[in-house]
């Protein structure tokens, strides 16, 4: 983060805790976020619908045009209070990325009690990017070195149309989702240097 930049923190367990918000950045290495973060413990019960419900209402309150708007979602993917099922969670995610506020999901903590479906399923509704980090150096690397392919976005509303020969079946399809109706099959956003695979298997009939 750089001088003029804004952050807001909010941590939740069974409840809610704003901790900054719309705090003006002094540079790197700020020492008020800073003494935020160091004071981070991992307590209670989690409530990950409230937490991030509660962090883009101060995405929106703090929301500016002429910035990259970011809710930075750092989670072990656990949901135990509230609200649990994944693709409830990210509704406000989903509604959020109409108004130009995209989903970070960064994914933290051992690998042997980390949810993968939970987290995948709130970033995809959010239509963001999504890492999980497992060591420091890790965090390094791809906040610090990888920063514009985490946090920017490329291309918006990306969609792919193929059209098959009549007499190919689509018979499996591995991607991110498909219809023979493009209006129900929603747009995804691509970081820098981001890849997108699509896999069908196809038999003539």
């Amino acid at each position: 983060l750089k001088q003029g930049d804004i952050a807001s923190v909010v941590t939740w367990n069974s409840g809610n805790h704003v901790r900054l918000s719309g705090h003006v950045i002094s540079g790197p290495n700020d020492p008020t976020l800073l003494r935020v973060v160091d004071a981070l413990v991992a307590t209670g019960g989690t409530d990950l619908d409230g937490g991030l419900r509660a962090g883009y209402e101060l995405a929106q309150a703090h929301y500016a045009a002429d910035r990259l708007n970011r809710v930075v979602l750092i989670s072990d993917g656990g949901a135990n209070v509230g609200v649990t099922e994944g693709s409830i969670i990210g509704t406000q995610a989903e509604d959020a990325d109409r108004e130009g506020i995209y989903l970070v999901g960064i994914g933290t903590g051992p690998i042997e009690w980390y949810s993968d479906q939970l987290m995948d399923a709130v970033t995809d509704r959010g239509r963001g990017a999504y890492v999980y980090l497992d060591s420091t150096e890790e965090a390094t690397r791809v906040l610090a070195q990888r920063f514009d392919e985490v946090f920017e976005i490329a291309a918006r509303g990306v969609q792919i149309e193929v059209t098959l020969p009549w007499y190919f079946q689509m018979l499996r399809f591995h991607g991110e989702e498909w219809s023979d109706d493009p209006r129900e099959v929603e747009p995804q956003h691509l970081a820098p240097g981001a890849t997108t695979a699509i896999l069908q298997t196809l038999r003539a009939c």
